[in-house]
């Protein structure tokens, strides 16, 4: 047991904080919060059975249904606005499941840089920016679907690049055929996952370049044979569950054709029920959501372009509360913003700059592997011109963070303790810092000055 707690103490220590920064204060505020407005009805509508209609695949939602059932959830509330008061065990069931897999994600970082290379010390580093990073903090803590794609889509990274370790082929295809599941998965939450699955067909391919040889070719085609059916069967299963469910007229009808209105009970359209193959109701759903997406090019207060993420411009307002109280009016607020943790950010910047260095010297495998993970979540926003926010940038920025800890590992692992201890208090004390605005916590001013004046600079 004794040698147990030696070899992996720092992963026991992240295991234990992970859980309790993202489950503190997890049915707080106990008030509707951002999106909690859309994903809160999409989940509801599974119980209700009224069909909706959203830009991105079913199953997150239906995740957070399935576990949300299993915590009694009961339909009432509307989520018609932000600052809608609930019931606290309401939603504790409903932000649960994200809560958890934020945590799961953090740990993946770990076993992540250690199939990368890198050493226990730079793993724990890596997963430390992910856990102290105020912005995956809050995109996980609420009604939302991120943490999922976070999860599945690093988890088919970590198993693809366990199963090129692996030095039977045996082994290596069980391990593409769960990497192909994790990246299915992926994809299933939100379209933005297939990067996950082009980065590692692209080096499914790059593999072949380097060792070409005849019977290479054969594996290459069976690899990829096993990343083209395995996740679209993946992506398939979530709608035909989705269907199933929701077999009455909703809020959701008017984004469909009338033929697919007709195959729900209560619809205007007609009295008569009109059947409709999976198959069409599936293109139809899909090509609506494809349509929409691609035409959400209304401005928000709180939008940004691709250029400003790196440098954190433009946090995204959340939710907000004030009080006011005695025969003086001392008013009290609180706010949730997502907004980063600058030493995680400001490290990302760091890895990105020797990644690039890094590459011109030397072509290593892990550098490029990341990098190309970077650009490949962040160029669709690039080439895309729909509305967009900060949190689109996370999944690059854990590519990033991935890159300094690999390579900043190094350094650390060369010199003192003192540096790495140093470092990793910096960003737990920037944390802090940015806190009252990740939980919401009630602050009276000057303290409300303060986050205002940090707020004004980096929006």
């Amino acid at each position: 047991m004794k040698n147990f707690l030696r070899q992996h103490h720092l992963f026991l220590i992240l295991i234990f904080l992970s859980l309790v920064v993202r489950f503190a204060f997890l049915s707080y505020p106990a008030e509707v919060v951002f999106d909690e407005v859309h994903f809160g009805k999409f989940v509801s509508a599974y119980f209700t059975q009224q069909y909706y209609f959203d830009i991105h695949p079913p199953l997150g939602k239906l995740m957070i249904a399935g576990v949300a059932k299993l915590f009694d959830f009961q339909p009432g509330l509307s989520f018609e606005k932000i600052g809608e008061v609930a019931n606290a065990r309401t939603l504790l069931g409903l932000r649960f499941l994200p809560a958890l897999f934020g945590s799961l994600f953090v740990l993946l970082i770990y076993p992540i840089i250690r199939a990368l290379g890198g050493s226990k010390r730079a793993a724990f580093l890596g997963s430390f920016l992910i856990l102290f990073d105020n912005a995956f903090l809050v995109e996980s803590k609420f009604i939302l679907v991120d943490s999922f794609l976070f999860f599945f889509g690093f988890l088919s990274v970590w198993l693809f690049l366990l199963a090129r370790k692996q030095n039977t082929f045996s082994k290596q295809i069980v391990l593409y055929i769960l990497a192909a599941l994790a990246s299915g998965l992926s994809f299933s939450i939100k379209w933005t996952g297939l990067s996950f699955w082009g980065i590692i067909v692209a080096f499914i391919f790059f593999d072949l370049l380097r060792n070409f040889k005849s019977q290479e070719i054969k594996k290459t085609f069976l690899k990829l044979s096993v990343f083209i059916i395995i996740p679209l069967a993946i992506y398939l299963i979530p709608f035909i569950i989705h269907f199933n469910l929701l077999t009455h007229s909703g809020p959701g009808d008017a984004f469909m054709n009338l033929d697919f209105q007709r195959t729900l009970v209560g619809n205007n359209i007609s009295s008569e029920i009109k059947p409709l193959p999976f198959w069409n109701k599936f293109v139809e759903l899909n090509q609506a959501m494809f349509s929409y997406s691609s035409g959400l090019k209304k401005e928000h207060p709180d939008s940004s372009r691709w250029y400003q993420w790196p440098l954190m411009k433009k946090p995204v307002w959340y939710w907000a509360h004030s009080t006011s109280s005695g025969q003086v009016t001392e008013s009290r607020s609180a706010n949730i913003y997502l907004w980063g943790n600058p030493v995680v950010w400001f490290s990302g910047l760091i890895g990105l700059f020797l990644g690039v260095r890094f590459l011109l010297k030397e072509r290593k495998y892990a550098v490029s592997f990341l990098f190309l993970g970077y650009l490949a979540n962040l160029l669709p926003f690039i080439l895309v011109g729909r509305v967009a926010f900060l949190y689109h940038y996370l999944p690059a920025l854990a590519f990033a963070v991935l890159l300094f800890a690999v390579l900043v590992g190094r350094f650390f692992d060369k010199h003192s303790s003192f540096f790495y201890l140093g470092y990793l208090a910096l960003v737990l004390a920037l944390f802090l810092v940015v806190s009252p605005l990740t939980y919401g916590f009630f602050v009276n001013p000057p303290l409300s000055l303060i986050d205002r004046f940090l707020i004004l600079i980096f929006h």
